[in-house]
């Protein structure tokens, strides 16, 4: 048996690293390929999941639409205008219920302390005496709720104190 000296120890030990260099780095390189390959599926998957989402939405809106196009059409042969305003509250009912089988639910602020994070003051309404302030006394448009997230304030008038009316608990008369 031939001993080995300490610069052939060295160089072994350095082949030996070496090698381990290579192995690590190619796990590194698979790693990083396998990284970026699940970033793509969880891409396409995000995609495909926006897509069924979309499809779900016009599945249910579509119909609306086609009710739409025949009050519409049926409304250029009649002139009745009752029927004309009866086949559209239909269709408004039928739409609203196919946005709340998706999530959308409506709220109303009318009543309530004003919420900025729920209504858009759009203007103020002066009131007199011992009324609250920042009460919303006006509805102009509704809004609307999705997963407790709102996506489009309620658009309100907000109530406000007279100038000269009551202020800190105390009756301005004169």
């Amino acid at each position: 048996m031939k001993r080995k000296g300490p610069v052939t120890k060295l160089k072994e030990e350095i082949e030996a690293k070496e090698q381990q260099i290579k192995e690590f780095n190619d796990k590194y390189l698979r790693a990083l390929a396998e990284l970026e390959n699940s970033r793509k599926l969880m891409y396409k998957e995000m995609e495909n999941h926006r897509l069924l989402i979309k499809a779900e939405f016009f599945n249910k809106v579509i119909p609306v639409l086609d009710s739409f196009d025949r009050a519409l059409s049926g409304a250029e042969l009649n002139e009745n205008f009752k029927r004309f305003y009866k086949g559209i509250e239909i269709i408004h009912r039928q739409l609203k219920d196919a946005l709340k089988s998706l999530g959308l639910v409506e709220f109303s602020g009318l009543g309530e302390v004003f919420d900025p994070s729920r209504h858009e003051a759009v203007g103020t309404v002066p009131i007199d005496g011992i009324q609250a302030e920042d009460i919303v006394v006006e509805e102009i448009s509704k809004g609307y709720i999705v997963s407790d997230r709102v996506v489009k304030p309620a658009k309100v008038l907000v109530s406000k104190q007279k100038e000269g009316g009551q202020e800190n608990g105390e009756n301005n008369r004169d």
